[in-house]
């Protein structure tokens, strides 16, 4: 009987062990959503993995040796519980299926979008608030900052930022 489990994958080496693992009869499912980023300036829509360096692999332990399926190039090792591979219940396969359909519009952000509340939590200007303008190369943001009722456009890196939870207008 064909079970689901968990695999752990070397360092972002899932396409390759799903590669692999298809070369030997064992089906694999890596969930890949669209992540926004911003790369050398611009944004960019890429495909990742939902769960960087795991996998799931659907295989039945009479036909196939999970020893075969561990020593996979791009595996690393089985996830465990108590010494025996965590099996993974059908219907949350299913479900990750479903939420990760290339047909799904939609994407993952993980910039803040233009006019987003965010506080500073770093730097000379800690403790304000500010709204974001836009990305500013790959490590800043265009912030605009008010002090003594003008608007000021700074640019600082995203790490100094948090989103607050009150919205512009």
């Amino acid at each position: 009987m064909q079970n689901w489990f968990l695999l752990q994958t070397k360092s972002k080496q899932e396409n390759r062990a799903v590669e692999n693992l298809e070369r030997q009869g064992v089906s694999s499912f890596c969930p890949m959503i669209r992540v926004e980023k911003v790369s050398r300036g611009t944004r960019v829509v890429k495909q990742e993995a939902l769960f960087p360096g795991y996998l799931f692999v659907n295989f039945d332990q009479e036909s196939v040796s999970s020893t075969t399926v561990r020593s996979t190039r791009g595996v690393s090792h089985f996830v465990t519980c108590a010494g025996a591979p965590v099996r993974v219940p059908e219907e949350l396969i299913d479900q990750l299926v479903q939420r990760t359909d290339p047909v799904n519009d939609e994407m993952v952000s993980k910039l803040p979008k233009k006019g987003q509340q965010m506080e500073i939590v770093e730097g000379p200007f800690r403790g304000l608030n500010a709204v974001f303008s836009q990305p500013d190369g790959n490590q800043r943001a265009i912030v605009l900052i008010n002090l003594l009722n003008q608007k000021v456009s700074a640019s600082l890196p995203f790490t100094s930022l948090v989103a607050s939870n009150g919205s512009a207008a």
